[in-house]
């Protein structure tokens, strides 16, 4: 079924407490902190930890409904890796401009994350933003009311809606494109007032529909 549920709704889930991770017990000099998010549900949150070349973090649950709490890394380059298995699941290579980042992963065949950081302290993402991460393998089409953004498949897009309907919401359509139309799976309406930066992510279910789920910050 076509999902026509509100944003705000479907950001609204969240992962209990427990299910984030502590901090490390060693306080990074750098004050460069991560917020983690794994792009795909799944039944069994993957457990996981991050190391650069002079710190380790405890072991902690990759969540997919709500970002970790901020974690702290001594460096920017960061390896998360899985308990037991010393090969990296995913290198994250941070901006040398920042301090504070989201990291989402998706999932890359035969195990491991391709990561996508987006840099939370940068004053042009602003409150009410959405970035947009592709990670079906077609390129999807948003009108996000007098707005088009196109987002190619493996790609992520930052974006604002334009054009409210009576100054109180938008009207947004998600499509597929195709060789002859653009095929819609999802139209909905997304408040004016968003207070927070959220996160959109596209996705390809098992039986090949592409549809999408939404984070917020």
């Amino acid at each position: 079924m076509t999902p026509r549920l509100p944003l705000l709704f479907l950001a609204a889930i969240s992962l209990p407490l427990s299910a984030l991770p502590a901090q490390s017990a060693d306080k990074p000099e750098t004050g460069i902190v991560l917020r983690l998010l794994g792009c795909e549900v799944t039944k069994e949150l993957p457990k996981v930890f991050l190391e650069t070349e002079d710190s380790k973090s405890e072991v902690f649950d990759l969540p997919s409904s709500a970002f970790t709490a901020p974690m702290p890394v001594s460096g920017r380059v960061v390896a998360l890796k899985a308990p037991g298995n010393d090969v990296p699941l995913s290198n994250i290579k941070l901006p040398d401009q920042g301090d504070s980042f989201a990291v989402l992963l998706a999932p890359q065949e035969p195990t491991g994350f391709v990561p996508t950081v987006v840099r939370l302290d940068d004053d042009s993402f602003k409150p009410g933003d959405y970035y947009f991460i592709n990670c079906s393998r077609k390129t999807v089409v948003l009108k996000l009311g007098g707005t088009e953004v196109v987002v190619e498949a493996g790609n992520a897009v930052t974006s604002h809606p334009t054009d409210p309907v009576h100054n109180h919401h938008y009207i947004v359509t998600m499509s597929t494109r195709g060789d002859s139309a653009d095929k819609i799976f999802a139209s909905t309406r997304w408040p004016l007032n968003q207070p927070k930066r959220a996160f959109v992510i596209f996705f390809t279910q098992p039986n090949g529909r592409v549809t999408y789920r939404a984070v917020d910050e």
